[in-house]
């Protein structure tokens, strides 16, 4: 009758086996005698190390924030936009006029870069010469 070695004797061993290459050689002494303790140990300094790069995770993704916040912020088209609805608004357009103008702004943004270009009392003329040119080129459209 022959005696086989249990297999939870074999497992342990082998674990045992594997642990000590993992600290790569280094006598059982360092460690205490209860491997659960040692194991829990060393799930501690797995959890620090997790810890640790989550935290330089999470700056790394605040600062990708603040950089995109900033050029959202900083959009030149979305800057000259602002300026020109502004402007419409100091020269007395109603909401409707201000919102055909904008659709115009959508379709050709150098009319905008050219509205702010301008001077001062030339700027209603040329946004009410710029809704009729789109009226004219939208009836002209309509009739085909």
């Amino acid at each position: 009758m022959s005696r086989e070695t249990p297999r939870r004797s074999v497992d342990s061993a082998s674990s045992s086996c594997k642990r000590r290459k993992r600290q790569g050689g280094k006598s059982k002494d360092s460690g205490t005698s209860d491997p659960f303790l040692d194991m829990l140990h060393e799930v501690q300094g797995d959890l620090k190390g997790v810890a640790s790069n989550v935290g330089k995770m999470a700056e790394a993704m605040d600062h990708e924030a603040a950089i995109q916040e900033k050029v959202i912020n900083e959009n030149p088209q979305q800057i000259l936009r602002e300026k020109a609805v502004a402007e419409l608004r100091k020269l007395g357009f109603t909401g409707t006029e201000q919102i055909k103008d904008a659709t115009v702004f959508v379709k050709s943004p150098d009319q905008m870069s050219m509205l702010l270009t301008l001077d001062q009392s030339l700027r209603r003329e040329f946004i009410l010469n710029m809704l009729n040119e789109e009226e004219t080129r939208k009836r002209i459209e309509g009739g085909r």
